[in-house]
């Protein structure tokens, strides 16, 4: 074949594939880059404000921080939809990233696409599941009751079914299991108070939950220690992609120990 008909086919097979060189963005799907308190997102996917299972409450729909990398978004929609069909409840989903990813006045991290606060499932006093908080997200105790944290202890609280509320904790450990029994997204961290963890982790043991996803939410479930204990949600964040992390995408903590876990627990293989 002639060298010219050889280069003009080397461009073709190129623009059909798009670029796959480090740091390039043409593969035409989202893109996480950088870490997650310094970090962007290319060509992002927008999380529907309602669908199988969950909503974006009015507070962080009117926000509009909405957009993540479609790994993030689309395993969000899976745990929800698996909730939904065991429980019969609505998970409400509160910020991801803004549009390009960068920094808000709400987060120090949720930079890069990969983050998420899911807010917790709650039951009143007889144990009927309600719906998700519209206005603030409530925060909880280790016994499951509602209180106003110190922050707001002046204020108080805006979200006026707060003192009905109490932590549903079958159904969060229904979701923390879905999210970490996903097939194709990889959780790096569950940031939750450490007495909500607790709980959690005692329900799932008395329940006689799989020994390798009691151990692996004990590894991946954390109180963070420079922010805020996260008594009132579930701060998720996933790992990069193979695809993204050879663009630019930056893990930070821990790589492989959680997937080690799981493979010594008999839980799924992590790709």
């Amino acid at each position: 074949m002639p060298r010219r008909s050889l280069a003009l086919l080397a461009l073709g097979f190129a623009a059909t594939l798009g670029c796959a060189t480090p740091r390039h963005f043409t593969d035409y799907t989202s893109v996480s880059v950088g870490r997650t308190n310094a970090g962007r997102i290319h060509r992002p996917a927008k999380m529907p404000t309602r669908g199988q299972g969950f909503e974006i409450p009015k507070t962080w729909r009117d926000r509009g921080n909405n957009f993540g990398t479609d790994e993030l978004v689309e395993l969000i929609q899976r745990a929800a939809a698996v909730v939904r069909a065991q429980r019969k409840v609505t998970l409400g989903v509160a910020d991801l990233s803004a549009l390009r990813g960068g920094d808000t006045p709400w987060h120090s991290s949720h930079h890069s696409g990969r983050d998420v606060d899911l807010i917790f499932y709650s039951v009143d006093e007889r144990g009927k599941s309600l719906p998700p908080p519209q206005v603030e997200m409530v925060a909880f105790d280790g016994e499951g009751n509602p209180f106003v944290p110190k922050s707001l202890a002046k204020t108080g609280y805006s979200e006026p079914t707060w003192q009905q509320r109490r932590f549903d904790t079958a159904r969060n450990w229904a979701l923390v299991e879905a999210l970490l029994s996903d097939p194709a997204a990889r959780v790096q961290w569950i940031f939750v108070s450490t007495p909500l963890e607790n709980r959690l982790l005692q329900w799932a043991k008395r329940q006689d939950r799989p020994a390798w996803l009691i151990e692996y939410a004990r590894q991946v479930m954390k109180q963070p220690s420079l922010s805020a204990p996260h008594e009132d949600h579930f701060h998720v964040r996933i790992y990069c992609s193979r695809a993204d992390r050879e663009r630019g995408c930056e893990d930070t903590g821990p790589i492989w120990a959680h997937e080690k876990k799981t493979y010594k627990y008999g839980g799924p293989e992590r790709y």
